[in-house]
């Protein structure tokens, strides 16, 4: 579905602090501003979607989103959070593909759009953006190497123990605990380790009553971060 040109005002429409395009000399970065569609998406609208034919490159000016694919139609799997500077969509603009991943905001987003055969251009004109998006390429094969490892040999209750390893951090209180502001929800959770949300409740609800982590409100507070480790680790 087409979508309005966003109305903010001008200077939100930069393309300077995106990281693919740090090395385009900025007269270039101002012609190709004027050649984006600047689109605007409210939390949870979707921006590309599995198996779109578009092959538009998209570059994030402000907001955050959530790149997924999916093991069924209820089960979905977090591939990356991109967040203002990044970029989405080179994939499809490179080989005319079928979109591989469902983007969707975050937050209200500001998002430029910028036409393959334009990026392609650029990518010819600029070797350095060339470089640039291999090297993104590579972090991201890197990434899925690791997360392939740990989805085909640790259990599910380990990949979420390390899950809540990985979002915590320590606690301000300075008692020692340590702590995730805001959890995701079980949901958000099972997407990221390749689980059901079922399991994430079952896992979580097993540490609270072992004494582990505390619900606070909307955080979780892990009161026992080395026997967490440990969990995961066995």
């Amino acid at each position: 579905m087409a979508r309005k040109q966003s109305k903010l005002i001008d200077s939100a429409r930069s393309l300077d602090g995106v990281s693919l395009l740090v090395e385009v000399p900025p007269g270039k970065i101002a012609e190709l501003e004027k050649k984006c569609k600047w689109l605007e998406f409210a939390p949870n609208e979707i921006i590309i979607d599995l198996a779109d034919t578009s092959t538009d490159v998209y570059f994030i000016a402000k907001g955050k989103v959530k790149a997924m694919d999916f093991l069924s139609e209820n089960q979905q799997i977090a591939l990356a959070e991109l967040s203002a500077g990044n970029s989405f969509g080179e994939l499809s603009a490179i080989d005319s593909k079928k979109r591989s991943a469902r983007v969707t905001a975050l937050e209200f987003s500001l998002v430029a759009q910028l036409p393959s055969k334009v990026f392609r251009e650029l990518m010819l004109e600029c070797p350095e953006t060339s470089l640039a998006l291999l090297k993104r390429f590579a972090g991201f094969i890197r990434t899925l190497n690791s997360r392939l490892t740990t989805l085909s040999t640790l259990t599910p209750h380990q990949r979420i123990y390390y899950e809540l390893l990985r979002i915590c951090e320590p606690n301000t209180l300075g008692d020692g605990s340590w702590i995730i502001v805001n959890i995701p929800n079980h949901a958000e959770i099972a997407s990221w380790v390749g689980t059901e949300k079922e399991i994430v409740a079952e896992a979580i609800g097993k540490l609270a009553r072992d004494g582990v982590v505390e619900r606070k409100h909307r955080s979780l507070v892990i009161r026992d971060h080395a026997r967490l480790q440990r969990l995961a680790e066995q």
